[in-house]
This record gives structure tokens, sequence and C-alpha cells, in this order.
């Protein structure tokens, strides 16, 4: 046996350590001695960060599911708890971050100042809710759910709004959801299988929170044929997420299907009941475990992942600090041209990353022009070769086919320069990556392509004359058979028409899909553009602080400085001791 399997910690125990070394924090926040020599911004981050973990002590373990919009969220959580505790039917005007936990059954919008207005269950439905948020007169963003579910007396489930809507943008909300999560529950779309965008956001948001309980969902699932299409589309997740969650895998389940079993209804898909139902319990059941296993360890866990991110962010401050007590006034004076020196480069820094992501996202641009017009030509090619199609089907369908062609084909080309520009800019940080994945939005293209309703035939004139008399009995029957056969002997004759028809609709197709391209990418530069203001600014304001923090403990007397030093290594053997 290895000596690391030999031992084992006393969750208790290690919870009293912490909870001791946080109290020999607390000293360094209520004596104005140490304020004043170490300065407030510090105490304050210090003090921020011992109550963030002493909050964080009373909450049951924590699962938060997130995902992009629609992609069925609340219809799992519903599923996973066997009762409708979550509306389904929302917009991106009603959605909010739902707190569901164990308790007596009740509904609550959570407002400003404390206040909490209370809801019943008619009212937490989308039309209902939406007029209710309009009479609070301010935005609802959470809701606290209580059920008396077993499973919620060990966890508490948090539904997030969806990430990645153009309309609205929630991933400020979904991130602090996210920093209380003790377990993380991914959902996407087996019709749109872990996107670019959604691998992206697990590899810069999920993955560096080193959860170490991370479940890939799938959902949707009985859209497949059968246990075939089932096998190929596993295969093709695995091979996706196989760089980036090598040992993970993902399970592909149907929401609707589970609800549908739980309730007695008729189930979606016949020929996937015995495997989805058999997945489904296999989700819960290791989410039942989980739960189970790590109720008594999970606070050790927690507190322990917090305090390594106030070791992380404590680190440059406290090097700042030391710095201070070396330095002599010349030193303070060159520490801050230095600083200004580096605003000056890191202006011209930024000016010059501006100018190359430009040039590159042009590039990308021009690209998908060449891409999407080599496809466009095709199908207009293509169109010669539907003559045997029947006018009516033409007529239906060739819209949406063309639509959802150039949606497909669009998204794969951004998909593919999004991961060339996401390199790119790793180069310079990954926090560039980490803030464009997460404010990282959906694109809704418009296309032009309407074909003209030219299907109007005589036998469409019998039966709207007939639909419109009373009475007519057995004559209405032999009518609306004398309109069908009209209606399919006239259609007969309208494919070519139709065709032209075509045709001609492909010049405002080219140019709808030329604009749709240009604004992507414009979008898209501009989002960069954006993150890269913020990541350089951000930059010289951390280095404008550390100096103003060395410069403090600089200008201090000798003796201040003794004083200084000796409060910096209780710190660090505070925290030091917490590591352990």
């Amino acid at each position: 046996m290895e000596m690391q399997d030999r031992i084992i910690y006393d969750p208790e125990e290690m919870i009293r350590r912490i909870e001791s070394e946080l109290d020999k924090l607390k000293m360094f926040q209520f004596d104005s001695k140490y304020r004043a020599l170490l300065g407030d911004p510090f105490i304050s981050k210090l003090s921020r960060w011992e109550q963030n973990i002493r909050n964080r002590k009373e909450d049951p373990f924590t699962v938060v599911v997130c995902g992009e919009f629609k992609r069925g969220k609340s219809s799992l959580i519903n599923a996973l708890l066997g009762e409708e505790v979550v509306t389904t039917n929302v917009t991106t005007e009603t959605v909010t971050l739902n707190k569901i936990s164990y308790g007596a059954h009740s509904n609550e919008a959570i407002l400003s100042g404390g206040r909490r207005m209370r809801l019943s269950d008619e009212e937490m439905e989308r039309d209902r809710l939406e007029e209710l948020i309009s009479q609070a007169g301010e935005p609802v963003r959470q809701l606290e759910i209580k059920r008396p579910i077993e499973l919620l007396r060990y966890v508490t489930i948090i539904d997030t709004p969806g990430l990645g809507d153009s309309m609205k943008d929630f991933t400020d909300m979904v991130e602090q959801a996210l920093c209380q999560a003790d377990a993380v529950v991914y959902l996407f779309s087996v019709n749109y299988p872990l996107s670019q965008a959604e691998q992206m956001f697990l590899k810069t948001v999920i993955l560096p929170q080193k959860y170490t309980d991370l479940f890939l969902i799938g959902n949707y699932a009985d859209v497949l044929s059968n246990e075939k299409e089932y096998e190929r589309m596993k295969q093709m997740l695995e091979e996706r997420i196989h760089g980036l969650l090598p040992a993970q895998e993902p399970w592909m389940v149907s929401a609707l299907d589970e609800r549908c079993r739980q309730t007695g209804e008729e189930r979606p898909n016949v020929r996937m009941e015995e495997l989805l139902g058999r997945n489904f319990d296999g989700f819960r059941s290791q989410i039942t475990r989980l739960v189970q296993d790590k109720k008594d360890v999970i606070l050790p866990d927690r507190m322990q992942r917090m305090l390594r991110g106030m070791l992380v962010d404590l680190a440059d401050d406290l090097a700042a600090l030391e710095n201070g007590l070396i330095m002599s006034s010349q030193d303070v004076q060159a520490a801050i041209e230095r600083v200004s020196e580096q605003k000056i480069q890191q202006m011209k820094q930024q000016s010059e990353t501006e100018s190359r992501i430009d040039g590159m996202i042009q590039v990308m641009q021009s690209e998908t022009y060449e891409w999407i017009e080599e496809l466009l030509n095709r199908m207009q090619e293509d169109v010669s070769t539907l003559s045997d199609v029947e006018a009516k089907d033409l007529t239906k369908y060739y819209s949406f086919y063309c639509i959802d062609m150039m949606q497909e084909a669009i998204t794969r080309c951004t998909d593919y320069h999004t991961v060339i520009l996401y390199d790119a800019l790793d180069e310079i940080s990954s926090e560039l990556t980490y803030s464009l994945s997460k404010n990282a939005q959906n694109t809704a293209y418009g296309f032009r392509f309407a074909l003209d309703n030219k299907t109007w035939t005589m036998g469409d004139n019998v039966s709207f004359v007939v639909s419109k008399i009373d009475s007519l009995g057995l004559f209405s029957l032999v009518a609306d058979g004398i309109a069908g056969a009209m209606r399919q002997k006239e259609m007969s004759d309208k494919t070519p028409d139709i065709i032209k028809s075509i045709q001609v609709q492909y010049t405002n197709l080219h140019i709808s899909v030329q604009q749709a391209i240009e604004n992507t990418y414009r979008t898209m530069a501009e989002n960069v553009i954006k993150q890269l203001a913020e990541y350089y600014g951000d930059k010289i304001l951390a280095a404008q602080q550390q100096v103003e923090q060395s410069a403090m403990v600089a200008r201090q007397d000798e003796a201040k400085k003794e004083e200084t030093r000796e409060a910096i290594g209780k710190i660090r053997s505070i925290l030091a001791q917490m590591e352990m």
C-alpha cells in the first residue's frame, strides 16, 4: 500500500484548523495599527476572502447546472427531482438564477434591500412571472425554490441562465454561481454536440476551477433514431473531448423521455426507451452517490479550494509590501517612473496587438467569403437537378434548407477561426481567452431567401369555398376529394416556375450571406478589441496599485517598517498553516 493511501483525514479537525487560522486573520481586520501599516486595499481584500470562506461553511453540497440557452437545463432538473419544480417555458427577459433547496414547499423572488416576493406555483409560469416582474419595477435576479424532496436534503441545485444568447448576457451571474459550485453539470444538446464555443467555455472557465466532479450531459437524445446512431454520436463526442477531458465520459439522456416515464405519458422515441431510461437512471445514481460520498468531506474540500484562490490573489500584494521594506525614496521614484514607462509601452503593445488581430480577422473573413461563395455556387448549380421534386415540397422546404445550410456553414467557419484566434491570444495571456470565452455570444444570422407563394390553385379555390358553406354534409367530403385532385394536377405543372424563382432568389441570398459574414466578423473583432483594452488596462492598474503599496511602506520610518515586517511575517505564517 502506498503511503498516500495509508493517510486519512478527519474532516471536522481540518475545518477546526482552518477556522482557527481564519480567526488569526481577523485581528488584522479590526486592529487599526495593521490597517495603517498594510493599507486599506490589502486589509479589505483579506477581509473579503476571510468572510467568503466562512460564509460558505454553512452551505450544503452545491451542484450548479449550466450551459448555453435552450439546452434543457430546467427540464433536466425537473426530471432529476421527479416533479415540475422549475419553469421551462422561459424567455431571455424572464430568465433568472434558480436556487433549489430542501424545505417546506415555497417560491420566493429575491428583490433588493432584503425584500422577497412570495409566488404561487401558477405565478412561476412564464406569462405570470413576466407580469409580476414588471409590477415589481426592478429586475429579479434570483428565485429561491424549496421542496420537500429527499435528494434536496443533502444538495442544493442552482439552475443558471443560458449562456451565449445574443439578446442578453448572463455570464457574470453564471460565473458567480460557478464560484459556489462543489460539482458542475454542463448541459449541451445532441443536436449541436459540444460546439467550439462550448468547448472553449469548458476549457477557459470550467476547467481552471478544478472541480473534482464535472458531468457532461447531452440532452435531447430522444431525437437519435436508434442505438446505432446513438453509438456514432457517443464516439464523436468522446473524440471531441479527448484532448480536453481525457478521462471524462459524456452522458446522453432525454429529460423529456424521463418526465414522460415518470408521469406515464407516451414517450417520444419507442425504439430508444430502454436505453434512455437506463442512461437517466445511471446519471441520477451517480449524482446521488456523489452527494452521499461528499457530504462529510465537502466543507474541507471547498474551503481548501477557496484558500488556494486566496493565496494566489494575495501573493502580488504581499510581494509589493515586502518590496517597500527595502526601497529607498529614490527607489520609489524610479518605480513610479517605470510604471509610467510601462504604461506607454503597454499602450503601444495594445495598439500593435489590436492591429495584428484585426488583420487576422480580416483574413478569416475573406476565407469565409470564399468558402461560402463556393458552397452557394454549388447549391445554385444543383437547382437544375430539382425538376423531379414536387412543387409543393420545393415551396415548403427549399427556403428552410438554404437558410439552415448557410447557418451551419458560417458557424463551422467561425468555429474554425475561433480556435486559431484563441491560440493567438493565449500566447499573450490565458486571461484573454478566459474573458473572450465567458463573453462569447451566439450570432443570429439574417438571410433573405423567400419563395413567392405561387402554389394557390383552382383546387384551393374549391376547398376555400366549401369551407365557407355550412351543412354540406357528404358533399363537402366529395368536394375535398375534387379539390385535392385538382390541386395535385395543377401543382405538377408549377415545378419549372418554382425552380426559376429559386434561381432568382440566389442573388438576394448571396448579398445577405455576405452581410451576415461581415457583421459576424466585425462583432468578433469588436469583442476582441474590447477584451484587449480591458486586459492591458487591468495590467497597468495592477502595476500602479503595487507601486503605491510599495511606496506606502517605503515612506514609513524604520520602527514602522519593522512592525510591518512582523505583520507580513505573521500573515505568511498563517497562510502557510492553511496550506498544510
